[in-house]
């Protein structure tokens, strides 16, 4: 859940503060005129710095936006704000359906051309001979009690349902931080232009882009310290955790049992499978533990606060939950002629045996610092599996 409000969620609360708190603040004012080319500026370059080309093109459509809202006096800044409510919400919803590329190749100059597009399509819209065409683009809502709470045109309201909706579809089918940013950019571009204008809807705007450069920064970080295939922790943001354990813990070593053999005869594609299924039982480890990519068919538990004898039998539980488990492989069907020395692929719905060994140690007077509580884990899992493997064995 945090993951969901983080830092999306938390920038909107702090925007939605300051606009309810001090709307007519000097300072509030200051900010909404200074502050958005530094953050407009530098989320652009966090999203050129970690190849987020759809964060790029994103920043920058916001970044327009701001601008001409800000800059565009008259019967031309109302054709913006107009073409703005209807093409915003759209170019970020079809931005958070894609995926992300370096800003040279060519789905990221796709991307770019969306943008470029949604400019052309307002230049035109300011022309005087498109006048009726902004003026219907414009037209207010007309259902009596539903519609009447924002000054937002018609069309801009099935414009950021279809935003809205799209932006959701991503988020359920990748979890990803930069489609969970495109959601919260969302919800403050929303209450930036139902804000119309003013310092109001320039903070909503800002805080938008600042979300947008957050994901960046997020997905970077994700990047060196999560492990793509499982979405564990990675071996990189171990040592981190290790200094933050204190005076008393366990730590326990888990390894997938004959796993070599296992993609020996089945393929990797199937060994990626069954790590992906122990990592998700790992990630739901009772006793307060935290597991981590170790490497390769390890992992690694932490028990903060945990002596030994508690964190074994929530290691046992773990340990027959992933016996149990009915995996059943996802690959495809066997081909009709079988490749010489190729792995064997098992039917599609066949159903495989996976079990794990364990050791686990504690911090005491023989055991003194974390890296010696993982070695001493580590001895206790050779020893588990020495005795036959599918246990748990303490040190």
């Amino acid at each position: 859940m945090l993951s969901w409000i983080a830092p999306g969620g938390l920038v909107l609360a702090a925007a939605v503060a300051a606009v309810r708190l001090a709307p007519d603040s000097a300072a509030l004012a200051s900010f909404a005129r200074l502050y958005p080319y530094a953050v407009f500026g530098a989320a652009a370059l966090l999203a050129w710095r970690f190849h987020r080309s759809r964060v790029f093109a994103a920043v920058l459509a916001v970044a327009v936006v701001e601008t001409a809202l800000r800059l565009i006096p008259g019967n031309d800044g109302q054709v913006a704000y107009v073409a703005a409510a209807v093409l915003l919400p759209l170019t970020l919803g079809v931005l958070a359906m894609m995926k992300d590329r370096g800003l040279l190749t060519p789905r990221g100059l796709i991307q770019l051309n969306i943008v470029l597009a949604q400019l052309l399509a307002v230049a035109l819209l300011l022309d005087p001979r498109a006048a009726e065409v902004a003026a219907a683009f414009g037209q207010q809502p007309r259902v009596p009690g539903l519609t009447s709470w924002t000054p937002l045109p018609q069309l801009a309201l099935p414009a950021f349902v279809c935003g809205f909706t799209l932006a959701g579809i991503a988020v359920l089918r990748r979890r990803g931080v930069v489609e969970k940013g495109f959601f919260w950019t969302l919800v403050l571009v929303l209450l930036g232009l139902h804000a119309a204008s003013g310092v109001s809807s320039a903070v909503y705007l800002i805080a938008a882009g600042l979300v947008l450069g957050l994901s960046a920064v997020e997905t970077g970080y994700s990047m060196a310290y999560r492990d793509e295939l499982t979405d564990l922790p990675s071996r990189r943001a171990l040592p981190d955790a290790l200094a933050a354990l204190g005076t008393q813990y366990s730590i326990a070593m888990v390894d997938v049992d004959h796993f070599k053999k296992f993609n020996d005869k089945h393929g990797h594609d199937v060994g990626d499978q069954v790590l992906r299924m122990v990592a998700s039982r790992l990630a739901d480890v009772s006793g307060g533990g935290r597991a981590f990519r170790y490497g390769g068919e390890e992992f690694a538990v932490l028990f903060p606060g945990t002596s030994r004898e508690d964190a074994i039998p929530h290691l046992e539980a773990l340990r027959g939950t992933i016996e149990e488990t009915s995996f059943t492989v996802r690959g495809r069907g066997r081909a009709k002629v079988k490749t010489k020395n190729k792995p064997r692929k098992p039917r599609r719905g066949s159903r495989l045996a996976v079990t794990v060994s364990i050791g686990v140690a504690e911090r005491n007077g023989r055991y003194a610092t974390p890296e010696a509580v993982l070695k001493a884990a580590d001895k206790a899992l050779y020893r588990a599996k020495q005795a036959g493997r599918n246990r748990v064995v303490g040190n």
